[in-house]
Order: structure tokens, then C-alpha cells, then sequence
């Protein structure tokens, strides 16, 4: 399988910070141009196309702003700085994805970009209708839908159940719930999701999917099982 590539421009005024290409997963190919100045960035962004732009500043002032504002809307961009106090918010843009303060540990740098490309880029890609990229560690793992049978919550992760493997997902079961596709998952119990496609029976208290697992329906998700009965109706025309 080729890796999924996006092209990311790394604007770094401070030089304090060295993105490494190996801090990505291996499935995944971030391509980086590098600017050290505003003009410079500013030529390559009216030139080019990058699925994300990471800002690397003391402080975000009224060039960075007016650049930032430049910026096409779907592109993602991560602001690294020293100073929250400017004139810079956030929360007005909605493409900027994530901002941080430095100073900052490398590895938590490292993990929060992996996060946040994992939650905000890569669903952007078309072809993960079928598959998804999901953050296990130190590297992301691909998962194809049609292999999942159920997912349970594990505290504030998540362990995805396949045919004969389960993988540690870092991520809540809410959040999962928000990134597998609906027209084949649906959550039935606040600890489960189940993939409809692997339905073998189904009662008003329980479903038994096609590797004899066995997974109650939790009362407040009972209100479910005429939506999981037209799913599966789906499935059968």
C-alpha cells in the first residue's frame, strides 16, 4: 500500500525547534519546505498547495496575522509560540488546529502533531471511507472498517476488536464514535460500538455478532435497534 502524502510547510522564525520527518508514522508521507521569513512563506503559499502550515514564533503579531488570514481555508495550521498574550486568537480561524506554548518536550510536541493531523488531515483524504489511520504509540496503525467487529472503551482509550486481533487505540470511545462511519457503526451501550455489518442476531437486550461474540444493549440505547434493523435491511437488498 503506498503511504498517504501531504505537502507541509514549516515556517520556523525562532530556529528553536527541528522537526525530524521520523517523528511521523511510517504510513505517512509529510513532505516539508521550509521558510525562515514571512516573504519567503508568504511566495510559497501564493505558489504551492500544503494540506498543513506549522508556525514556528516568539509571538504572533500583525504580519503573522495577516498571513495567517491569507491562508486558504483547507489547509490546517498549527501555531507554535512563545506568548499567548497577542493580538492573535485562535478561536477566530477555523482552520488552526492546534496552538501550543513553548518551551515544550519534543516528545510531547512530537505526540501532539501526531494527534492532530491524525484528527484533522487525514479524514480529509477520500479514501478512508474504508480505512482510517489511528494513533497506538509512538506510530499510527491503519485499520480497514470492514475488519472491526466491536470496539470497547478502556478508561480514556479504546480497544478495537478484529478477527483474530485487538489493537489499543489512543482514543475515547466518543471520539471513535465520531470517526468510524455511521452507515455501519453504531454505539449500543456507552462502553460499545459495533460494526452492523457483523450482526448475526439481535434482541431488545443483546446482540450476537457473526464470531459468536455476545454485547448487551444498554438502556438508554435501546431507542437504536430500529435504526441497526434498517442497517442491516440495507445490507440484505
Amino acid at each position: 500500500m503506498r503511504p498517504v502524502q501531504f505537502y507541509s510547510l514549516y515556517i520556523d522564525l525562532t530556529q528553536d525547534i527541528r522537526l525530524e520527518l521520523d517523528v511521523f508514522p511510517r504510513n505517512i508521507s509529510f513532505y516539508f519546505t521550509n521558510a525562515s521569513s514571512l516573504d519567503h512563506a508568504r511566495n510559497l503559499i501564493e505558489q504551492e498547495y500544503f494540506e498543513v502550515i506549522i508556525f514556528n514564533v516568539d509571538n504572533v503579531g500583525e504580519e503573522e496575522v495577516r498571513l495567517i488570514a491569507d491562508i486558504p481555508k483547507n489547509t490546517s495550521i498549527i501555531v507554535i509560540s512563545n506568548d499567548y498574550d497577542t493580538i492573535f486568537d485562535p478561536h477566530d480561524i477555523d482552520n488552526v488546529i492546534l496552538f501550543t506554548l513553548k518551551p515544550i518536550d519534543p516528545e510531547k510536541l512530537q505526540n501532539l502533531l501526531i494527534r492532530f493531523l491524525s484528527k484533522y488531515v487525514l479524514p480529509k483524504v477520500k479514501h478512508l471511507d474504508h480505512f482510517d489511520f489511528f494513533f497506538t504509540g509512538s506510530e499510527m496503525t491503519k485499520i480497514n472498517f470492514n475488519d472491526i467487529f466491536y470496539v470497547e472503551a478502556v478508561g480514556t482509550f479504546s480497544n478495537v476488536f478484529l478477527l483474530d486481533q485487538v489493537i489499543l487505540v489512543k482514543e475515547s470511545i466518543s471520539s471513535l464514535e465520531e470517526r468510524l462511519p455511521s452507515k455501519n457503526f453504531v454505539r449500543l451501550h456507552r462502553s460499545f460500538i459495533i460494526n452492523t455489518q457483523k450482526i448475526l442476531r439481535i434482541s431488545s437486550k443483546e446482540i450476537e455478532l457473526n464470531n459468536a461474540k455476545k454485547l448487551p444493549i444498554g438502556r438508554s440505547y435501546r431507542n437504536k435497534i430500529g435504526y441497526i434493523s434498517y442497517l442491516i435491511d440495507r445490507l440484505l437488498i
